[in-house]
């Protein structure tokens, strides 16, 4: 793949990171959730416009200027850094936005190896400190993900589960 192709691929997935979490934002009725959605689509976008100034800079054949990235969110909040506590006693009900988790953690995996992949592939050490930089960003969303589905699984799956019977 040449650094064309890994604009064009990094700029769609970042694309659909963004849609994710901005119509999880939207269908959530958790204020916690929205905000962290938003939060995340945001981040996203942050990628999606970096993405594409690099990627225009790199078709007109122009150095590559990387931009200083703001430090990733941090989400520190007792048990759940997502969901309020009254969106646990809900959530059995709440297919969407545990899907949603579901899907931005395979979203999250796949952007971070992509990124880890283009930094090892880039022959600039700016773009391969970009592509580290984004990898781990996205690492740090995964790890934030997966520790709410943990946080929420067991509730979640107590309502479906055959264990019961």
């Amino acid at each position: 793949m040449d650094l064309k192709e890994a604009f064009e691929t990094a700029i769609k997935g970042e694309i659909e990171g963004r849609e994710l979490y901005k119509a999880a934002a939207d269908k959530t009725d958790d204020k916690k959730a929205r905000d962290v959605f938003k939060m995340l689509a945001d981040e996203e976008q942050t990628h999606l416009d970096t993405l594409v100034k690099l990627a225009t800079e790199y078709s007109e054949g122009r150095d590559v200027t990387v931009p200083d990235l703001p430090k990733p969110s941090t989400f520190e909040d007792a048990e759940s850094p997502i969901f309020t506590r009254e969106f646990k006693d809900k959530v059995s009900d709440k297919h969407f936005e545990m899907a949603s988790l579901s899907i931005g953690i395979k979203l999250e995996l796949e952007s971070e190896k992509f990124y880890k992949e283009m930094a090892q592939a880039s022959d600039q050490d700016k773009l391969k400190e970009f592509f580290n930089y984004l990898a781990d960003w996205e690492r740090g969303h995964y790890d934030y993900l997966q520790k709410q589905i943990g946080f929420l699984d067991s509730y979640y799956k107590n309502k479906y589960s055959f264990f019961r019977f």
